[in-house]
């Protein structure tokens, strides 16, 4: 074991055997937070550490996880299978890695302690991504950011201004330009952090904002010379003249239609109400919008030049890949063939169970009698008009009632005997779900868990971590309850509950002098210095207030449920936008019969 600011840090050689096993203990208490596991790992040691962690989370598991349980939008990142699957932030991490975070961070909030940056990087798992937010927070209180601030206000920001990221340094190119290289951290792995979140985004934002440019000028150019060879043509919709790269020919070889009608028809297709009229459902094409003395054009725009029209928008790999999903969706509604869908992409698949004759048997469902004896009287009531569709299904093309049922006993097999559990097969989703319920899957899985539930229990998470202090010596986490702001760890660890500065002898021994000592005839903030209160804290109730809001933004964006407001208002009643609801016929309606009546079970062999 080495020493890392004063806390016991594995070698370098114990790192994988430490991550294996706390692998092996994510998968077996998924509900539980990393943290717990890495506080106990380093607690207990021998060869014996991972029986003895794992007894011990089975015996007094509500002592050792003190309310740091995984929330519900989380739950999906417990299904691993080994270390590789687990976020780089809930690791065990190098102690070079260590050094290089401190020293990085200490350079750039030179007006913190160095306590401070010690405690919050304990917080996070010395996590550079995580800590820096944290830091920059606790930063904005100090009297020199105010005093910036404040002068900021008369100080004209410069138009060429970037982004001062403190491990961001800037170069002049040959043409004038400015580019961002990383300075050097001395760590391979936080050099790889910081090109995946600060220089990659950045670096991203410009590509994209010069093949814009690159576009546009483009455009223009062939648009300039084209008039001066006079070889425009016109739209037969908008009646604009543009190149011939920019114009399609419909299906009828009639009209000329340019990109941007094409695009603006299908952005009303998609969210306005112009699906009906500008889509061609047999053909699932797009209609020629150009239009005609006695009605609108018969022919369509083939697929291919719909889809070349809509790339040169804004934002038109994702247009595409809405219209294609929402064609798909319409094409497998008008087949009504039972599906069975991933709750969070469109894939879908046919709920197809091949089931030899005679290994099945239907009964009376006697779990729910109540329930079947309403729908057996209901299904009496409708006698005389199930007699009247007898005779009309023999003289017309309707399906017999005997198809009805079959095909309604055929899918309630299909229902009872499919797996519950549900592997999407789309390459950018492959998401784990319940048939039933249509929630992410988790072992062991309830079905139907409350959502209003799930939502609580995320906000009381998120207020309890922002209210959370680690000891940077230890590890050990715990919060404040009652008594002064001076919190001594277990360990002998002294330090401030406020800005988390050490005041222990080896950190300089101010104890309570770090405090305000200044008399005051009013409750509030002392207005002759800048030092923490004794007693008084930060605004506690403003801070966890904060951290509810935004963990329950971030909650309802997962579930779908960004347009309802408040806590438990709509929580479960509002569905997912790109879901398509189910349309009701007449084969629908037997099904619906059928489920809440009969149940189905395996013959016994």
């Amino acid at each position: 074991m080495t020493i890392v600011d004063g806390q016991d840090a594995p070698d370098e050689h114990r790192l994988d055997e430490l991550n294996d096993e706390l692998a092996v203990l994510v998968k077996i208490f998924p509900d539980v937070l990393p943290d717990v596991f890495r506080e106990m790992l380093l607690r207990f040691d021998g060869e014996s550490r991972l029986e003895i962690v794992a007894n011990q989370l089975l015996k007094k598991e509500d002592e050792w996880v003190k309310g740091r349980w995984r929330t519900a939008v989380d739950r999906t990142e417990a299904d691993v299978i080994d270390v590789s699957q687990i976020p780089e932030a809930d690791l065990f991490r190098r102690n070079s890695y260590k050094w290089a975070v401190k020293a990085a961070l200490l350079q750039e909030f030179k007006t913190l302690s160095k306590s401070t940056v010690k405690a919050v990087l304990a917080e996070q798992n010395h996590s550079y991504t995580l800590a820096r937010p944290v830091l920059k927070k606790i930063a904005s209180k100090h009297w020199r950011s105010s005093f910036s601030r404040f002068f900021s206000r008369w100080t004209r920001r410069s138009e060429d201004e970037t982004d001062k990221h403190a491990m961001i340094r800037w170069i002049k190119s040959i043409d004038g330009s400015f580019l961002p290289i990383l300075k050097a951290t001395g760590d391979a792995e936080l050099d790889d952090e910081l090109q995946r979140t600060v220089l990659g985004p950045l670096f991203a934002q410009y590509k994209a904002q010069q093949e814009e440019l690159d576009w546009n000028f483009a455009v223009q150019t062939n648009l300039e010379e084209a008039e001066d060879a006079e070889a425009l043509f016109e739209c037969g919709c908008c009646f604009s003249a543009t190149t011939f790269e920019r114009m399609t020919e419909c299906t009828a070889s009639v009209h000329m239609i340019c990109h941007s009608c094409i695009s603006n028809s299908i952005n009303e297709a998609l969210f306005g109400q112009g699906w009906d009229r500008n889509i061609h459902h047999d053909r699932g094409l797009l209609r020629c919008m150009a239009p005609t003395t006695d009605d609108n054009c018969e022919g369509c725009i083939l697929h291919n030049a719909t889809q070349r029209a809509i790339y040169e928008s804004r934002k038109g790999v994702q247009l595409v890949t809405r219209f294609e999903s929402r064609l798909a969706e319409e094409a497998l509604n008008m087949a009504q063939v039972p599906l069975v869908r991933c709750p969070v992409c469109s894939y879908a698949e046919a709920r197809d169970l091949y089931l030899p004759t005679g290994t099945l048997q239907y009964n009376i469902d006697m779990n729910h009698p109540f329930r079947a004896l309403t729908y057996i009287i209901l299904a009496v009531i409708c006698l005389p008009f199930l007699f009247l569709y007898l005779l009309w299904s023999n003289s017309t093309r309707l399906p017999s009632v005997t198809s009805l049922f079959q095909t309604a006993l055929t899918r309630l097999a299909n229902i009872k005997q499919f797996p519950a559990r549900f592997q999407c097969r789309s390459p950018t989703c492959s998401t784990l779900s319940c048939t039933n319920c249509s929630k992410p899957w988790r072992d062991p899985h309830t079905c139907f868990e409350s959502e209003v539930v799930e939502l609580r229990t995320t906000i009381e998470a998120a207020r309890t971590a922002a209210l959370k202090r680690t000891c940077p010596k230890c590890g050990l986490g715990f919060i404040k309850d009652s008594g002064c702001n001076k919190l001594t760890c277990l360990c002998g660890y002294v330090m401030c509950y406020v800005c988390r500065q050490g005041l222990g002898p080896t950190e300089g021994g101010e104890g309570y002098q770090h405090f305000c000592q200044h008399f005051r005839y009013e409750a509030g903030r002392c207005r002759e210095c800048e030092k923490c209160d004794l007693y008084r804290a930060e605004d506690e109730d403003a801070l966890v207030k904060a951290a509810g809001l935004e963990a329950e933004k971030e909650w309802r964006e997962k579930q779908g449920l960004a347009g309802a407001k408040g806590k438990l208002e709509k929580v479960g009643a509002i569905g997912r936008q790109e879901r398509v609801e189910e349309e009701w016929t007449l084969q629908t309606a037997v099904d619906w019969w059928v489920r809440n009546v009969f149940s189905c079970s395996l013959r016994p062999q």
